[in-house]
């Protein structure tokens, strides 16, 4: 038996249906719970109908009429993104700002973290899930990269690293225009510090590395694991913490900045592979993180983890796919379970 437990409770419950005249409905919930951090998401399969309620459908006019409008006045687009935003000290960057291909990262004047830049990642105002090409996803990568690898000459505190994408206003974005942000602070940030604790807590106990046995029980298990490319493997989440997640896990490295080019554009083939397959099922919105610490610090059991989801579609008076369960009771709702993503995901891959 594997050092992995993947926990599941089901309750079984009767209601009377008004849309059935009152009969019996049998009902079955099952709430999971991740096998690291014990968060719980719940799984309901009479909800796939209400899904749609949930998720509408995106309303290309709307979605249209918002990228011409918002491209008027857009300070990341060609021509106004080197005018207005922020550098940093030559100290630090040279230059100010990196440039990698479209890429192009500068300070951002409205920070949350000792250093926050932004990516502008391409040319194009607004791009369809299918157009984040791998090219577009890892000139943004490479240029938070070389970021983080001049910040480490500098900075000997800086321990904490996250890469960062809320695409549209679904995802918390202010602006329209594809770009991350990178946040690298001297104190982990909540759900990081908790990641860390429990690997450090996993390592102590079992005298090996989490994230390198949970390659191993999903690779065995096959029911969430997707595919391998180059050092990065990918699976469906267990016990997701939004919608659709979708996990990149790194086999050796839990600093970002280590990795050569060629990991780093095989995890941008693998993100660009995503949003594409969320885009085919009807998506448009999407948050994904990059978690990275820096080495030795993270020489108990951690992994570099990629988390992608994707959020709520754009229409008039969408309403917001977080509410009570996810804010507040820290519960996810799985409307697609995890195994059946990936096998849909697995033939992209």
């Amino acid at each position: 038996m594997g050092k992995i437990t993947f926990e599941s409770i089901e309750s079984i419950f009767t209601i009377l249906n008004p849309q059935n005249n009152f009969g019996e409905d049998v009902h079955r919930i099952e709430v999971r719970k991740d096998p690291l951090l014990g968060d719980t998401s719940v799984y309901n399969p009479f909800l796939r109908d209400k899904a749609k309620a949930f998720f509408g459908d995106n309303d290309q006019a709307l979605v249209q009429k918002l990228a011409e409008e918002s491209a008027k006045n857009c300070i990341f687009c060609e021509g106004m993104v080197e005018k207005i935003t922020g550098k940093f000290p030559a100290g630090i960057v040279p230059e100010g700002r990196i440039r990698v291909g479209e890429a192009l990262l500068f300070a951002n004047i409205f920070s949350i973290g000792k250093y926050h830049p932004v990516v502008s990642l391409s040319r194009a105002h607004f791009l369809k899930l299918s157009e984040f090409s791998p090219e577009i996803i890892a000139n943004g990568l490479l240029a938070t990269q070389q970021f983080l690898k001049a910040l480490y000459r500098t900075e000997t505190s800086m321990m904490y690293t996250t890469v960062n994408a809320n695409y549209l206003f679904p995802a918390g974005a202010s602006l329209v225009h594809p770009h991350l942000q990178m946040l690298v602070t001297p104190v982990a940030y909540s759900y990081q510090a908790r990641l860390l604790d429990a690997c450090r807590s996993y390592y102590q106990k079992n005298n090996s590395a989490y994230h390198a046995d949970l390659i191993d029980e999903e690779k065995r298990s096959g029911s969430r694991y997707i595919a391998k490319r180059g050092p990065w493997h990918w699976m469906s989440s267990y016990s997701p913490t939004g919608s659709n997640e979708i996990n990149a896990v790194h086999e050796s490295e839990s600093d970002f900045v280590f990795m050569n080019e060629t990991a780093v554009r095989e995890l941008a083939e693998g993100i660009s592979k995503v949003l594409a397959f969320y885009e085919s099922i009807g998506y448009l919105s999407f948050n994904f993180t990059l978690f990275s610490v820096r080495q030795p610090l993270a020489g108990e059991g951690f992994h570099c983890l990629l988390k992608i989801i994707n959020r709520q579609n754009l229409y008039p008076n969408y309403r917001n796919d977080d509410y009570f369960l996810q804010k507040m009771l820290q519960t996810e709702l799985i409307i697609n379970l995890p195994e059946n993503l990936a096998e849909k995901l697995r033939v992209s891959f």
